[in-house]
């Protein structure tokens, strides 16, 4: 038997009453026409008769509407129960899959955060079409080792100590260190949790656990990067020949977190009841992002991701909406360039990036544990540490490309043997960069400002080649390793 939904059964029953008026009334309703196979015949037309109302007929109407409000009711029952049961399916969903998952910690106000509602709500403002996240509360501990984990399939082999050991071979780091765990811990104060594409779960941060309140403030910003990074990472992270380049690493994280943080605005703006917190406060020292002891200059090229990148991704955003910023993931940014002057990534001649080409690069028959390529913005962070930001912005604004080379220095020294090769636009783009670049080497090894020199242990050389539209630094921790690196990079 057909069901009729309440609207048309409401439909009828106003007809009937409608119909029951006239009746009482004595007025005849016309009679709908009789549509007959057989072939016409000849109708005597006859007066029209008057209808006997007879309480038979009254009471029958009254019966059909009583029974009609009947259904009505019982369809809307059905309607609230159907209702009901499509809430309890749609957190089902949200926790399919989940083991021995713990129940949501209560937030001040006794309400468990709703991280089923909110991913439904930011896919669909996102434009995901996606199931939502299998979410479960772990110890902060646990979110960093899952984060750990994946920072080093994306860095294998050392990358991030190699990288580290680098810079500090050029001073721009007290020592040595794994970054990889500092990050990961960045990233977990950051995010407030993670998803982990091996277990396919957004592991979120138990507040009995987390660095402070302002971990678990920035969940709604984890739901929104474990989405974007489920739906993109295996596109945005794809094996590499050969390691990426930090440059290249830090443009596609800007894409990402930039995504994220923009997703995470937009959302705040449809619910004034999501506050939107500050993730990344400079001027709170007891902030858990700014307890993580790493060193200032790997803070910085950290937390560029989040910095620049949300208003990359708003340029994107503007120039073509959700559909401009899916469609950058299979074409992303290449440098830190484009990150920060989004106009050069969007437009369509986009220049291809530029190497620099050594004949040879091994030091005394071996070659560097390090070569790398780290960009506009390692450049300006680097050079803004001993300058002013006008004067640093300058220095590194017309960088074309870099080169940084790194050897393990004999005799047991503190610090490696490395050369950093920078190529310009033109001359005076180089000027620019060799003036700041000198003004920091004088002021960090307390000289007068002499383009080569030793000091503190170090042998130091800052020189011009490449037609005036190149500088290298060479740090080094004998004079016959600088004098080889000068024939090397010359």
């Amino acid at each position: 038997m057909m069901k009729l939904n309440p609207a048309t059964l409401l439909i009828i029953l106003l007809a009937l009453g409608g119909a029951a008026a006239l009746f009482l009334a004595g007025v005849k309703p016309e009679p709908p026409p009789v549509v007959s196979k057989q072939p016409p015949v000849a109708v005597v037309k006859q007066e029209a008769q008057p209808i006997d109302v007879t309480n038979r007929t009254v009471e029958d109407l009254k019966k059909q509407i009583v029974l009609l409000e009947g259904q009505i009711e019982y369809l809307q029952g059905q309607n609230d129960a159907l209702k009901d049961e499509n809430a309890q399916m749609i957190q089902k969903l949200g926790m399919l899959g989940m083991k021995d998952a713990p129940k949501m910690t209560l937030k001040d106000d006794d309400v468990a955060p709703d991280f089923v509602g909110m991913g439904l709500e930011m896919m669909k403002m996102r434009k995901l079409h996606a199931l939502p996240l299998v979410t479960t509360a772990v110890s902060q501990e646990e979110v960093e080792k899952v984060i750990l984990a994946w920072l080093k399939r994306q860095q294998p082999n050392e990358e991030g100590k190699k990288l580290a050991r680098g810079l500090a071979a050029l001073g721009w780091i007290p020592e040595a260190i794994d970054p990889l765990p500092l990050r990961a811990a960045l990233l977990a104060r950051q995010l407030g949790g993670w998803y982990d594409d091996e277990s396919e779960t957004m592991y979120t941060i138990e507040a009995s656990t987390a660095s402070g309140p302002a971990v678990t403030s920035n969940e709604p910003l984890g739901i929104a990067f474990g989405q974007l990074l489920r739906e993109y990472g295996s596109i945005l992270f794809q094996p590499q020949h050969g390691p990426m380049k930090t440059d290249m690493r830090l443009a596609r994280d800007s894409l990402i977190a930039g995504d994220a943080a923009l997703t995470r605005f937009l959302h705040s703006l449809q619910n004034p009841a999501s506050e939107l917190k500050d993730d990344l406060p400079a001027e709170d020292p007891d902030h858990p992002i700014n307890q993580v002891p790493m060193p200032a200059y790997l803070r910085e090229l950290a937390l560029f991701p989040f910095n620049r990148g949300f208003d990359f991704a708003q340029t994107l955003h503007s120039a073509g909406s959700f559909p401009q910023l899916n469609a950058s993931y299979s074409r992303p940014p290449i440098s830190t360039a484009e990150v920060i002057d989004p106009e050069m990534y969007l437009d369509q001649e986009r220049p291809a990036p530029v190497e620099i080409q050594l004949g040879e690069v091994k030091l005394k028959g071996v070659l560097p544990y390090l070569d790398d390529c780290l960009g506009k913005f390692a450049c300006v962070t680097a050079l803004r540490t001993y300058n002013t930001n006008e004067d640093a912005a300058l220095g590194a604004r017309g960088l074309v490309a870099d080169r940084l080379l790194a050897w393990v220095a004999d005799g047991g020294a503190k610090r490696d043997h490395a050369a950093w090769q920078t190529l310009f636009m033109d001359k005076s783009s180089a000027d620019a960069f060799y003036k700041a670049m000198l003004n920091s080497l004088k002021q960090r090894y307390e000289t007068k400002g002499e383009s080569e020199f030793t000091a503190q242990g170090r042998f130091v050389s800052l020189l011009r080649n490449r037609s005036d539209a190149g500088v290298v630094l060479i740090e080094a921790a004998s004079e016959e390793a600088r004098a080889a690196l000068k024939l090397l990079m010359k």
